[in-house]
């Protein structure tokens, strides 16, 4: 056997075995819009296999601390909304939440790891999460790097006053996690609520 055949195989078999994929929609019955969503089944150690459904667009239900980009309405109908810390867990629709830190670590070492994950998790990224480069803001009403950085929250409280943060940037596989001001203004991805 061709021992570049052999390696497209098991390339072939890896990639099937962590990227089983299924999608469909959510209609979030408080204002009607709908959104893309895809699940995912990851495989675990010991053969051990778990699904999560994420949306794949950016969540754009207006909440008190919820902004559009610059204030201009066609940023958030491209971009969804960008959202304080709890202005995004107030958001996501019933049965879904901001996902945990290990929520995005399993879906970022399933593609590869934060050093190789940020272009498969971007916009046409072989992940089929398509996160968006809808930069950021802050209360000063300052908003900076659309089309260059998506900031995404997760859901964890590190302090009274921060929270962790998932920035992919533009053209570069690397996926960063951080600790920001919960006042700052970012997007927003929820995760299907499921059981332990």
């Amino acid at each position: 056997m061709n021992v570049n055949y052999l390696s497209l195989v098991i390339l072939l078999l890896v990639f099937s075995s962590i990227q089983a994929q299924e999608t469909g929609e959510l209609v979030d019955s408080r204002d009607g819009k709908t959104y893309k969503i895809l699940t995912i089944k990851h495989e675990l150690e010991g053969g051990v296999f778990v699904t999560r459904t994420w949306m794949t667009q950016n969540l754009s239900y207006q909440v008190e601390e919820s902004f559009c980009y610059k204030k201009q309405r066609a940023y958030c109908e491209a971009y969804g909304r960008l959202y304080t810390f709890r202005g995004a867990i107030e958001a996501c629709p019933e049965g879904w939440h901001v996902p945990t830190i290990g929520e995005w670590n399993l879906l970022i070492q399933n593609f590869g790891g934060k050093n190789e994950a940020g272009l498969a998790l971007q916009r046409g990224g072989q992940s089929g999460i398509n996160l968006d480069l809808g930069g950021f803001g802050d209360p000063g009403s300052v908003f900076k790097n659309i089309g260059i950085s998506g900031n995404y929250w997760d859901s964890e409280k590190k302090s009274q006053n921060t929270a962790g943060l998932i920035s992919v940037q533009k053209d570069s596989k690397e996926v960063h996690h951080s600790l920001i001001g919960n006042w700052h203004r970012n997007s927003c991805r929820c995760i299907q609520d499921y059981e332990y």
